[in-house]
C-alpha cells in the first residue's frame, strides 16, 4: 500500500514538486551568495555601528543619484548579515546598503525583480490564494514522499537498522536514487514540515505570534538626546542578534529608540540610554522563527547549503522516479507480435520494478518466437486462469526489498491460489536480484514454492542472477535450450539503449601452448572508429561465431584509455568461436559487442583485494592489476597447465611485481612435477588468506564453475574462523565472481 502511494504521489504532484524544488534551489542559493558577500563584522555591537552609519550617512552630500541624506529612518539587519539603512530627505525615501566596519555607503538597495518573482512562484505559483493552497499541498506531498520512502528502502535494506549503515555499492539510477534519498531523508522531512507550516501561516490557519509586541511607550522623553554610541542598552547588544534598530520618530523630542532582535523587541530611551520595556518572543513566535529559518536558511550560511543540495536532490529523485514510471509503462506495454493466451506454446511472465527484467523478457520471446514458437508474454499480475495449448510457463521476476512481490506482479499469488492450470504445464522460474541485499530473490523463491504447491512439474530449478550477471543468465539459456528445442542466448540489457556492433582489427596476438590441443592465444585489437566505446577491465566482448548462433562471451583485460581491446581465448576442440579468433589474421576484422560489467571490479578504497583465477580467467585480473598504479594491495592467485608452455602474461606479472603494482603472486600449475590446482595453493597459504579476509579484503574470483566452486570450499571454513561465510560476504560486496 505504502509502495502505491509513493509511486502515486509522485506521479500525481511530480510536476508541482519540481516546480517547488526547483525555485527553492534557487532562492536558497541566492541565500548563500548573499552570505558570502555581506561583509563581517564579528564583535561589533550595535550602539557603535549604527554612530558610524550615522555620522558617515548623515555627511554625505550626494551619493549617485541621491540627494543629501537629512534623516536616518531605521537600520535594517538582513538575514545575510547586509545592513541596510531606510532614509529621507526633502525630495525621496530610498534605502541604501552600508558597510558595518567603516560605514560607509555600498550603494543603493535595489531587490531583484528576478528572485522576488521566484519567491511568488514558489510561495503562491503566481496564483495568488490559490497557489498557496498548492504549495501547502507540495509541502504536504513532500512530507509523505518522505515518510513512504523511508520505509520502502529500509524494507529493501533489511531493516531500518541499515538505513544507518553504508549502501552496497553497485551501478545505476536505481542504486544512486537509494544513496540519495538515504542522505537527504531527514532534511526533506524539515523542509516539509516547515513548509506545511509557514503555507498554515500564510492562511492565518495557525498564529506566528508576531502581533504579540509589547505596547508603544506613552511617556514622552524629552531630555536631549544623548549621543548614540553612548547609550548603554545599545552597546550591550551584539549586531549579530540586531534585526532592525527604528530610529525616533520626532527627533526634536528625542522619544525613543524602537529594537528588534532575534530574541525580542523593545525600546530604548535615546537619552538614557537604558531599557524603558523588552519582551522575550513568546513560543509561537519563537517556533516561527526557528522554522522559519529551516525553511529558508536565512541566517546559516551552512543550512542554506544543506537546503540547496536537499533542492537539487528533489529534482532528482522527481526526475528518476517519472523516467522510472515511463520506462515501466513503456516496456510492459503492448507486446510487438505477441501470441493470445489461449493459443500460445509458451506463456512468459514478468514481475518487474525497475523495467530490467522486462528487457530480458523482450529477448526471450523474441528468440522464441524467431524459432517458431507460438509466446504470450505480459505482467505476473496478468496471470490467466488456464492457458489451453501452453506447454512450458516461464517466469522471470525480480525481488523488492525484503522479498516482497514487484509492481508488475503484486497479485500474482493470490490469482495463482484461484487458478486451473494445466497440470502438465511445466514451469521455470528465473529469479532476478542483489545478492549484497538481505533476501536475494526473496520473491522468485516464493513464486517457485506456490507453483510447487499447485502440483506443477519443474521444467528447470531455480536460478538466481545476481546483478544482471550475464554469465549466470547464459548458463541458465544453455540449460533451458534443448528443453525446449531452440538455441537461446542472452545480451546485457541498458533501459533505453541497445547494444552496438563495434568494428574490431586485429593487431597482433601472443601465443601459448602451440603444440597442445588448446592453445591459448592473447588478442588486441583496434575498435573502428576509435574512441567509439569506453570499457574498463572486467567488462565483456560478444562475439557471433555465425548467423542465429549465441554470442560468445570473452572479459577483457585493458581499459579504453590503452587504445587496445584486449581478451585471452583458449582454443576449445569444436568450439566456433575460439576457432574463429584463433583463425583470424593479423589486420583481419571481426564484429563484436561491448558489454559493461560493473559488479565484477575491485571496490573503491584500500582495502587488499584477492584476485583469483585460473587459465584464461587471468584476463580480467591482470587488467586490474595494470590499473593498480596507487599500489593498493592486491594478490593474486593463478593456475595454468604448464609453466612452460602455458604461463600467461608472464613477463607483465614479473614487471608488475617490481613495480609494486601487484604485492603477491601465488601460482599453481597443473602439468608441473607436483601437480597442484589454484585451490591448492589457496589451502597452502590459508593463515594468509585469514589475515586479509580480517582486514576486510575483497575476493574476485575468474574461471571456470568447478574452479569456482572449489575455491568456495576452501574458503568457506576460513571464513567460519572469522564467524564470516561466502554469502555475508556476497552481501557486503566483497565476494564477486565470473565465471563461465
Amino acid at each position: 500500500m505504502l509502495q502505491r502511494t509513493h509511486v502515486l504521489l509522485s506521479l500525481v504532484l511530480g510536476v508541482l514538486l519540481m516546480v517547488s524544488a526547483a525555485t527553492g534551489l534557487l532562492l536558497s542559493s541566492s541565500t548563500l551568495v548573499e552570505h558570502m558577500q555581506a561583509a563581517p563584522a564579528v564583535g561589533e555591537n550595535v550602539a557603535d555601528v549604527a554612530a558610524r552609519i550615522a555620522g558617515q550617512v548623515l555627511g554625505i552630500e550626494r551619493i549617485e543619484r541621491i540627494e543629501r541624506i537629512e534623516r536616518i529612518e531605521r537600520i535594517e539587519r538582513a538575514p545575510s548579515g547586509e545592513l541596510r539603512v531606510a532614509f529621507s530627505n526633502a525630495s525621496e525615501n530610498a534605502v541604501v546598503v552600508v558597510d558595518p566596519v567603516s560605514g560607509f555607503i555600498i550603494s543603493p538597495y535595489q531587490p531583484s525583480t528576478v528572485l522576488a518573482w521566484t519567491r511568488n512562484l514558489h510561495r503562491e505559483l503566481l496564483l495568488g490564494e490559490p497557489g498557496r493552497w498548492l504549495s501547502g499541498l507540495a509541502a504536504l506531498a513532500l512530507l509523505l514522499l518522505a515518510l513512504t520512502g523511508a520505509w520502502l528502502l529500509a524494507r529493501r535494506l533489511g531493516g531500518w537498522s541499515q538505513l544507518v549503515r553504508p549502501i552496497p555499492a553497485n551501478s545505476g539510477l536505481i542504486h544512486w536514487h537509494m544513496v540519495v534519498a538515504r542522505w537527504t531523508l531527514p532534511a526533506l522531512m524539515i523542509i516539509a514540515l516547515s513548509g506545511i507550516y509557514l503555507a498554515a501561516i500564510s492562511q492565518g490557519l495557525i498564529s506566528d505570534g508576531q502581533d504579540t509586541t509589547p505596547p508603544y511607550p506613552e511617556t514622552r522623553y524629552s531630555a536631549p538626546a544623548a549621543a548614540l554610541g553612548s547609550l548603554a542598552a545599545l552597546r550591550n547588544l551584539d549586531l549579530q542578534d540586531l534585526r532592525e534598530l527604528e530610529f525616533p520618530s520626532d527627533p526634536e523630542r528625542t522619544n525613543y529608540f524602537t529594537v528588534r532582535t532575534a530574541t525580542g523587541v523593545g525600546f530604548v530611551n535615546a537619552s538614557s540610554g537604558q531599557w524603558i520595556d523588552y519582551q522575550q518572543h513568546g513560543f509561537a513566535t519563537r517556533v516561527y522563527e526557528t522554522l522559519y529559518e529551516l525553511h529558508t536558511g536565512a541566517y546559516s550560511p551552512l543550512w542554506a547549503l544543506v537546503l540547496s543540495g536537499s533542492s537539487l536532490a528533489v529534482l532528482f529523485l522527481s526526475g528518476f522516479g517519472l523516467l522510472s514510471w515511463w520506462r515501466r509503462k513503456r516496456l510492459a506495454g503492448a507486446v510487438p507480435s505477441n501470441s493470445t493466451a489461449d493459443t500460445a506454446q509458451v506463456i512468459l511472465l514478468v514481475g518487474s520494478q525497475g523495467g530490467s527484467t522486462w528487457g530480458y523478457a523482450r529477448q526471450l520471446q523474441q528468440q522464441l518466437q524467431a524459432q517458431g514458437l507460438r509466446v504470450y508474454c505480459a505482467s505476473m499480475n496478468q496471470l490467466q486462469p488456464q492457458y489451453r495449448q501452453a506447454q512450458q510457463l516461464l517466469v522471470l521476476t525480480s525481488t523488492y526489498g525484503d522479498g516482497q512481490a514487484p509492481d508488475s506482479a503484486s497479485i500474482f499469488l493470490s490469482r495463482l491460489q484461484s487458478s486451473q492450470l494445466n497440470p502438465a504445464l511445466r514451469v521455470a522460474v528465473l529469479g532476478f536480484g542483489d545478492s549484497q541485499f538481505q533476501h536475494f530473490c526473496g520473491y522468485a523463491q516464493q513464486v517457485e514454492h506456490a507453483l510447487q504447491q499447485q502440483g506443477l512439474p519443474s521444467l528447470l530449478p531455480l536460478q538466481c542472477i545476481d546483478r544482471n550477471a550475464l554469465s549466470t543468465l547464459n548458463q541458465w539459456a544453455q540449460t533451458l535450450s534443448p528443453q525446449l528445442g531452440v538455441k537461446l542466448h542472452f545480451m546485457a540489457h541498458t533501459a533505453g539503449a541497445s547494444p552496438q556492433q563495434m568494428q574490431l582489427q586485429l593487431l597482433n596476438r601472443e601465443l601459448y601452448g602451440e603444440n597442445s590441443a588448446s592453445p591459448a592465444a592473447i588478442l588486441r585489437f583496434a575498435i573502428t572508429p576509435q574512441g567509439a566505446a569506453s570499457f574498463a577491465p572486467g567488462d565483456l566482448l560478444a562475439i557471433h561465431p555465425g548467423q542465429d548462433l549465441p554470442p560468445r562471451f570473452y572479459s577483457i583485460a585493458s581499459g579504453d584509455e590503452d587504445a587496445v581491446l584486449e581478451i585471452c581465448v583458449r582454443k576449445q576442440p569444436n568450439g566456433l568461436c575460439s576457432s574463429l579468433l584463433h583463425e583470424l589474421k593479423v589486420g583481419e576484422y571481426i564484429e563484436g559487442v561491448i558489454q559493461a560489467h560493473p559488479q565484477f571490479r575491485p571496490t573503491a578504497g584500500q582495502h587488499p583485494v584477492v584476485l583469483i583465477g585460473a587459465g584464461t580467467g587471468l584476463a580480467p585480473l591482470i587488467g586490474f592489476v595494470r590499473k593498480n598504479t596507487n599500489q593498493r594491495p592486491l594478490h593474486l592467485y593463478w593456475g595454468g597447465r604448464s609453466v612452460d608452455s602455458d604461463f600467461l602474461y608472464k613477463n607483465q606479472l614479473s614487471e608488475y611485481l617490481a613495480d609494486g603494482r601487484l604485492t603477491r603472486l601465488g601460482l599453481a600449475f597443473s602439468q608441473a612435477a607436483k601437480p597442484m590446482y589454484v585451490q591448492d595453493r589457496l589451502q597452502q597459504d590459508a593463515s594468509e588468506l585469514v589475515a586479509l579476509l580480517q582486514q576486510g579484503a575483497q575476493v574476485l574470483v575468474c574461471g571456470s564453475r568447478d574452479m569456482a566452486a572449489g575455491v568456495r570450499n576452501v574458503l568457506e571454513p576460513l571464513l567460519q574462523q572469522l564467524g564470516l561465510s561466502i554469502d555475508q560476504l556476497r552481501q557486503q560486496g566483497r565476494y564477486r565472481e565470473d565465471v563461465y
